[in-house]
């Protein structure tokens, strides 16, 4: 028998590394995971609607006649639609979406730089410029890791100052997301109400009471000026991001990202 004192030998069985080379596979999960993550916001709508459909939405209270009135000056009876959780829950699964996305286009630029020049450069990101004069200037050129030509001219094509909005969209939402304050997710309930057909409420006198035709349920983004809806502006920033990716995919010999968002749907027809 071995003698209790005797040194032992320890093994560790640990994996091979994926970082020792250069691989847009990076790029591709984080797409792939930015998909999976914002997925989860039609579960969120999908909850919500269910609360609406089991509201019964008969009239509004209101006085037409009031010079001050407006759309907020309307009383609405019903229960609690849209809780603080519900739209914590939704805020949080924009951010990490955007975390996500912009992760892609960074692992982008890192692994083409790294294919394009032989070796790993340091300090790379995926710029985005409004002003054309700073594309050419030392920090965009380390920001691009000293990419080829070719590649340089397809993430060029889809700055702001080319007129492309996803990008720009892009960078606001997920600055301020990190630096300032949590992406911001708004479920709003929507009401269609018929002013022409209000009539007098019996128990308060210029009180009137208007029918309601149509609920529906709205995600906004209020960070976003103007205003932003939720499903467009990350319909299109889903759209953009695979556009850019895809072509370096395809020239890696690599399967191509499905462009198709995921469905946020706002009404359950």
């Amino acid at each position: 028998m071995p003698d209790s004192a005797s040194p032992r030998l320890h093994l560790a069985l640990v994996p091979r590394s994926d970082t020792d080379k250069p691989s847009y596979w990076w790029s591709a999960l984080r797409f792939m995971q930015a998909h999976r993550t914002y997925s989860q916001m039609d579960a969120v709508a999908q909850r919500l609607l269910q609360r609406i459909n089991a509201q019964t939405w008969p009239w509004v209270r209101g006085v037409p006649d009031e010079p001050r009135a407006g759309a907020l000056t309307w009383e609405v009876p019903h229960a609690e639609i849209v809780t603080a959780d519900d739209k914590r829950e939704a805020s949080f699964i924009a951010s990490q979406t955007l975390h996500y996305l912009r992760s892609a286009l960074d692992h982008l630029i890192y692994n083409a730089s790294w294919l394009d020049q032989g070796a790993p450069q340091e300090k790379t990101q995926f710029p985005i410029l409004s002003n054309r004069n700073k594309w050419c200037t030392a920090k965009t050129i380390r920001d691009l890791g000293s990419m080829s030509p070719k590649h340089i001219a397809w993430i060029e094509a889809v700055q702001p100052f080319n007129g492309v909005k996803w990008t720009k969209t892009l960078q606001e939402l997920s600055n301020a997301d990190k630096h300032r304050f949590g992406v911001e997710v708004s479920p709003t309930v929507q009401l269609g109400v018929n002013i022409e057909g209000a009539i007098d409420d019996s128990r308060s006198r210029g009180v009137k009471l208007a029918q309601i035709e149509q609920v529906s349920l709205r995600l906004f983004l209020p960070g976003l000026n103007p205003y932003g809806e939720l499903p467009r502006t990350f319909d299109e920033m889903f759209i953009g991001a695979a556009g850019v990716i895809n072509p370096f995919l395809k020239e890696a010999g690599i399967s191509t990202l499905e462009v198709s968002p995921p469905q946020v749907r706002e009404s359950d027809k």
